[in-house]
């Protein structure tokens, strides 16, 4: 098998972006020879026309015609966060039910009312998210089975 004393395509194109990309026999040899100088030179006029090219333009929208394709998104299915603020709010009422005396008794009053609803919504609220990030995240999915 011979090998070409030469420049390969790929490091003749190196060269033509940059001779300090060359390993040093091969900056070495492209000093030497004309034959790989004169390539050089044909890719950097190649590089240079290609830079001076305009951009390409479409002629119809390339965003809407992909956006076109991608499934349409789905909100969570509303039964779903209701089972969960049902859950919630019966766990809540059997935690009121065991402690209750002994919540009234720490705190009388309004307060223990209060903490409770805002409890309550506070648990609905974040049982919604969490349901919210669960259906992202499969639509996430379910998009990158397309790629």
């Amino acid at each position: 098998m011979t090998t070409s004393p030469h420049l390969s395509e790929r490091a003749l194109q190196e060269a033509a972006e940059s001779a300090a990309l060359l390993p040093a026999a091969q900056a070495a040899h492209l000093r030497g020879c004309g034959l790989c100088q004169g390539r050089v030179t044909t890719y950097r006029q190649l590089f240079g026309a290609a830079a001076q090219l305009p951009s390409p333009a479409f002629s119809f929208d390339l965003t809407a015609s992909v956006l076109a394709q991608l499934p349409r998104a789905q909100p969570a299915s509303p039964w779903v966060l209701g089972g969960v603020a049902a859950l919630v709010v019966g766990v809540v009422v059997v935690f009121l039910v065991l402690f209750g005396g002994v919540l009234a008794q720490a705190v009388q009053g309004l307060f223990t009312v209060l903490g409770a609803g805002l409890g309550l919504v506070a648990a609905v609220f974040a049982a919604g998210q969490g349901l919210e990030l669960l259906a992202q995240h499969r639509r996430h999915l379910r998009l990158l089975t397309f790629s």
